[in-house]
């Protein structure tokens, strides 16, 4: 079983790359060269990792101490395979990356009830423009007047827009709001970035 390791942080990726040797029968290979591809947050918006997701590369997210809310963003905007946790033992983990490579997933049950639970959350795709500018803004301390103004919008129509993320993330303010855009910006950022240049 070929598998590769591509973490935001070096020494988890070493880490990681040492304990995956010594499983039996797995072997850690480069990006280019594995069936299976173990990530973590920062780079799942990368372009090494849609061209993996594009190929049909199994991707297992390494949870690095996600939130609910960014875990359940993360699988439901990116063809996650599975996660892997870090109390997870050597036998488990091998289980686990069998049973992804032949096509199945791997999610504890309890991720599986969350992710049911959760109707709503925040679709990269289903976000129109003028939600992504105002998500900037946001992000940026701007007072819904201070939006609007920047905007060219009445702040009734900033308003709108924000009753629209809340319905979209499932949060019900505007504090839990900045909090969850804050942990999923840069992938949304990541995804814009990869739409306009796309040809």
């Amino acid at each position: 079983m070929k598998v590769g390791v591509y973490l935001y942080n070096r020494i988890l990726s070493e880490g990681l790359s040492q304990l995956l040797s010594t499983v039996e029968e797995v072997e850690v290979v480069s990006v280019d060269e594995c069936s299976l591809l173990f990530v973590d947050k920062p780079v799942v918006a990368t372009d090494d990792v849609e061209e993996a997701f594009k190929r049909g590369i199994k991707v297992l997210l390494v949870d690095t101490g996600l939130s609910e809310e960014e875990t359940v963003f993360l699988v439901k905007n990116f063809p996650i395979s599975g996660i892997v946790y870090p109390e997870m033992e050597v036998s488990l983990l091998k289980k686990c990356i069998e049973r992804v490579i032949l096509g199945e997933s791997w999610f504890k049950r309890e991720f599986l009830s969350v992710i049911s639970r959760r109707r709503e959350t925040l679709h990269i795709s289903q976000l129109t423009e003028k939600e992504k500018q105002i998500i900037d803004l946001l992000l940026q301390g701007k007072t819904n007047k201070e939006i609007g103004k920047e905007l060219g919008l009445a702040e009734q129509t900033i308003k709108y827009y924000l009753n629209q993320l809340f319905k979209k993330t499932g949060c019900s303010n505007r504090t839990a709001l900045i909090s969850f855009l804050s942990k999923v910006h840069t992938l949304i950022k990541g995804q814009e970035q990869k739409l306009e240049t796309t040809p």
